[in-house]
């Protein structure tokens, strides 16, 4: 008898032992490399600002178009079930000649299917000046793929005028159909060509892109640059809260397989976060910008580091 309780506590302790094991690589492990051996070339963007030698752009405004809350636990490894603010968002740079759009957001369908919190909120009037800013635009632009940033190009109501403002990727490029509102893509974009962001590019004076795979292949970050020589890194997903830079900490993996389906290469976003943590260790005046923070955006509009609403 004492040898078959042995043996079944044995059995407990190893059974127990796994579920612990698995739960830990699931929900708890965010940590990233302590050598950062990945490096955003902010260097090189910089220089391709300083050779520019025109007029900078005069502001960076925010759109929040919706407003959703989920656990912290999906943005930040860890049982942290605390309410996180999440925010879906679209940034414009204002430029002495002309403005950019930066992540079309989803529309009021599209939100409301996805929607997870009890208070979560579209804002009808965002989404509208986005859509206006995006006409407007000299250029209009993605961080990447996914479908809470190109809905607004996928959906946008005019897109034969969009045809001469986009620089899409061809990973970008390639989702619009399917996140058309019949699944068809629009006569207007068959014939769009890939733009050339494969490497760090001035896309006008002050803006600078440059590709950054790892949430998504056709992921890219950009460097803004104001006339009062206020620097910003619109960073798209890379993290959806400012937490994760600050800790050094990434998702749960549990999020890739529920969300990505495979398309986020972890081990390389990872590396990005430790990067992006190191980074603003080095520079405290640069401001990152990321797409879901919602508090963090709030934070940055009430000092007055943001502009609010497009114009």
């Amino acid at each position: 008898m004492g040898l078959f309780i042995m043996r079944l506590f044995v059995a407990a302790a190893i059974f127990f032992g796994l579920i612990g094991a698995v739960l830990y690589w699931q929900m708890l492990d965010g940590a990233t490399p302590e050598d950062a051996d990945y490096q955003f070339p902010i260097s090189q963007m910089r220089a391709l600002i300083d050779a520019s030698n025109a007029p900078l752009p005069q502001a960076v405004n925010v759109e929040i178009i919706s407003f959703d809350e989920a656990p912290l636990v999906a943005a930040h490894a860890g049982f942290n079930f605390q309410p996180f603010a999440l925010a879906n968002s679209s940034y414009q740079v204002k430029g002495a000649a002309g403005d950019i759009v930066i992540d079309a957001a989803v529309d009021d369908a599209i939100f409301a299917e996805w929607k997870v919190g009890k208070d979560a909120k579209f804002h009808a009037e965002a989404y509208s000046r986005m859509i206006d800013a995006m006409s407007a635009a000299d250029a209009v632009l993605v961080t990447h793929e996914h479908y809470d940033h190109v809905i607004g190009v996928a959906r946008h109501p005019d897109p034969a005028a969009m045809t001469t403002k986009l620089l899409l990727r061809s990973e970008h490029i390639d989702v619009l159909a399917g996140f058309s509102e019949d699944g068809v893509l629009a006569p207007a974009y068959a014939a769009l060509q890939p733009a050339d962001l494969d490497a760090p590019r001035l896309i006008a004076p002050g803006v600078v892109s440059a590709p950054a795979p790892g949430h998504s292949p056709g992921a890219l970050i950009f460097l803004v640059r104001t006339e009062s020589g206020q620097e910003y890194l619109i960073i798209g997903d890379i993290v959806w809260a400012m937490k994760n830079v600050e800790k050094a900490w990434g998702r749960p993996r549990v999020l890739q397989w529920l969300f990505f389906k495979g398309g986020e290469d972890r081990a390389q976003v990872q590396r990005q976060v430790r990067a992006l943590h190191d980074l603003s260790k080095r520079e405290p005046s640069l401001i990152l910008l990321p797409a879901h923070d919602h508090a963090y955006l709030k934070n940055l509009l009430a000092r007055g580091e943001l502009g609010d609403q497009f114009e």
